[in-house]
């Protein structure tokens, strides 16, 4: 294959892909929400930091449980068979501002999701010291809760994307749909002496199962001169991409 031959070949499907342009959304809970305003304010679902400084991701994987049956045909032996899918657990990482925001978001969720979501009081412009004197320990034979799954699950969409001439125009061509999220574990988040890093929250989600939405880019070159176009042209499905079926996993 030529040089010519591969460039055409890759702008007919849009490009390569780069690892580093996706889009993650939560659809939180009325319930999940009230819990977290508590502690940040505002809406966890379009809070800027915590949706835009989400700097790890993964595309969900799945695999299939198989049984075997025996003595299906003469001489054949065992055969495998998939019955089941299963869904494994996923992790999603961020970057903090100076307010800890997505360390906070994930805290309060779950509180909330074990019941605990009472138990600390938010303030705000105080001192270290008086941070201190703040902290007192509570009783220790309170009680936990736990929620309901409907009402601290929610649901997460995570849409692979490519770049476009703005923010708005970006190319989605994957979309997977996560369904009664939760976290499961909040990640140790590492602090030390040394040379400034900045700090970073991982947590491990778990989910029911998932849906995928495809959708197929075409003749979609960055710069190419006649893709230059105005954002409201580019936002055209003639302009960006062209819809395909939907399959449910």
């Amino acid at each position: 294959m030529s040089i010519n031959t591969f460039i055409e070949e890759m702008n007919r499907r849009g490009g390569m892909s780069v690892a580093n342009q996706y889009d993650v959304e939560f659809a939180f809970s009325s319930a999940v929400s009230a819990a977290v305003s508590k502690v940040v304010g505002g809406t966890a679902s379009s809070d800027y930091v915590f949706k835009y400084f989400c700097d790890e991701a993964q595309l969900p994987n799945v695999s299939t449980m198989t049984g075997q049956l025996t003595g299906r045909y003469t001489g054949m032996g065992t055969v495998a068979y998939a019955h089941t899918p299963t869904y494994t657990e996923f992790q999603l990482g961020w970057m903090c501002d100076a307010n800890m925001t997505p360390l906070k978001v994930l805290t309060a969720w779950h509180d909330y999701m074990i019941g605990n979501d009472t138990s600390t009081a938010t303030s705000s412009g105080n001192t270290l010291s008086q941070m201190k004197s703040k902290s007192q320990r509570l009783s220790s034979k309170r009680e936990f809760a736990i929620k309901y799954p409907d009402d601290y699950t929610c649901d997460l969409r995570i849409t692979k994307v490519e770049m476009g001439q703005t923010e708005d125009t970006r190319r989605p061509s994957i979309t997977y749909l996560m369904e009664r999220v939760f976290p499961i574990s909040i990640d140790a988040v590492p602090l030390s002496y040394g040379n400034s890093q900045l700090t970073r929250v991982t947590a491990t989600f778990q989910y029911s199962r998932h849906q995928v939405y495809y959708n197929t880019l075409s003749n979609t070159t960055l710069n190419s001169s006649s893709n230059r176009r105005s954002q409201s042209e580019a936002n055209t499905p003639e302009a960006t991409f062209t819809n395909q079926s939907i399959f449910v996993a």
